[in-house]
């Protein structure tokens, strides 16, 4: 069982219309979801969007305290199965099988339950068939992807383990398929040759409305790296809030993922806990005027986590500064480390002072939408204390509470993250 992840650059045949183009990216409670209640409330949303943040933020800390790595027989993620915020819809195969996927930032690999599924968790939708295709083709021993073939392949045939941080579980056929997007104005961009993992076997915490999982993280296996230089290795998202269930957020790639926005902000992506995550640097964080004294230096840029996770230091430096600067009585939350009574917080909340991040050379400014969250009553900091792992590491990352009106953009070959406020329900 075989896959290797180098760094190495595949040179794909991409079929596009053009060299850019976009993809709804539907949050899980939007009523454009499978997943939507007309009788699961706001509250119930943002609670449980709260939990899911909680444990997604430790297993990465797990992974990295554990310094987990990608072996020649294995692929380890750190994403939770269930624990998505964002889905997107892409065809697999000809004739095309349309299939609803994870689109998740933290993760690499693409795959999908394939026919036969021999033991796989129940899919409520069909799952794609190989042998239908005429343009699968299954991946040899001999590509980038495998190595020491004559030892592990099996008739000539690369295969994969996936495991996640829940315990979930995803194997199968590592092949080559053409993909075909739905973009956001009407057209249809096919892409052919990606590499994508078969599973012909899957058991966990997967939802019957998912068909698999969607890697864009920063690994040379990602939908974004495989791509390539038909989009220029760009591509960009720009997340709708949370209140706005009638719109779309937008997944860009290519020209699209391009910025005219004159406010838009630049800095490196710099080495961080793995080749998956994309990490800057935390040079800076003031609340208004105060300056915070910070004691980690870097912060993951994760879509698929909701709240802002900062060193337990650094937090409470800020729930203090904050506290001082609004007149009010709190109240207790057992997750959350600062909350108000929300018909009170209201009153003031345009009198608050913006956070401003300093991100390398960016400069991202974060007014309360961005930092304060409401639910069950009570408006509270969005943001929570990250202890150390193991090995005495602490994990920061920005969320996507605080990306929301954001448009934010990475080019993989320049190293490179903008950010630019903006209005995301516009088209």
């Amino acid at each position: 069982m075989i896959l290797a992840l180098s760094r190495a650059s595949l040179q794909n045949e991409v079929a596009t219309n053009d060299t850019g183009f976009s993809v709804d990216l539907v949050h899980r409670y939007s009523i454009k979801s499978p997943f939507y209640n007309s009788s699961y409330t706001p509250d119930d949303q943002i609670r449980t969007a709260i939990q899911r943040s909680i444990s997604r933020a430790q297993y990465l800390q797990h992974a990295i305290a554990s310094r987990q790595i990608v072996t020649p027989s294995s692929y380890d993620s750190n994403i939770i199965a269930s624990q998505t915020e964002y889905l997107m819809t892409i065809k697999v195969g000809t004739p095309a099988t349309s299939i609803l996927a994870i689109a998740d930032t933290g993760s690499d690999l693409f795959w999908t339950n394939c026919l036969p599924c021999k033991d796989c968790y129940k899919q409520n939708t069909p799952l794609f068939n190989p042998r239908s295709s005429t343009t699968y083709r299954d991946l040899s021993c001999s590509d980038d992807f495998c190595s020491d073939a004559s030892n592990d392949c099996e008739n000539n045939q690369c295969h994969y383990n996936a495991n996640y941080g829940d315990g979930s579980t995803s194997s199968g056929t590592l092949a080559k398929e053409t993909f075909t997007f739905d973009t956001s104005d009407g057209k249809t961009v096919g892409v052919n040759n990606i590499v994508f993992g078969c599973a012909h076997q899957s058991d966990g915490n997967f939802l019957a409305n998912m068909a698999g999982i969607v890697g864009l993280g920063d690994g040379s296996i990602s939908l974004v790296s495989q791509l390539g230089s038909s989009v220029g290795k760009r591509f960009s998202y720009c997340l709708v809030p949370y209140s706005a269930t009638n719109t779309s957020s937008k997944l860009n790639f290519g020209s699209n993922a391009l910025f005219s926005n004159p406010n838009v902000q630049t800095t490196n992506l710099i080495s961080g806990v793995s080749d998956t995550y994309y990490t800057v640097n935390l040079a800076n964080i003031r609340l208004g005027d105060q300056e915070i004294e910070l004691s980690v230096d870097n912060i993951i840029i994760d879509s698929g986590t909701t709240l802002n996770f900062l060193a337990l230091d650094t937090v409470d430096q800020i729930a203090e500064q904050l506290e001082k600067t609004i007149p009010l009585p709190t109240i207790n939350d057992p997750q959350l480390q600062l909350c108000y009574e929300a018909s009170d917080l209201k009153k003031v909340v345009s009198k608050l002072p913006d956070f401003v991040y300093t991100l390398g050379t960016a400069t991202v400014t974060l007014g309360p939408t961005n930092y304060l969250v409401e639910f069950d009553g009570k408006m509270c900091l969005a943001m929570i204390g990250s202890g150390q792992g193991n090995d005495g590491s602490v994990i920061q990352i920005l969320g996507n509470i605080a990306q929301q009106d954001f448009h934010v953009g990475f080019d993989l070959d320049k190293r490179k993250v903008y950010f630019a406020p903006t209005d995301c329900t516009k088209p």
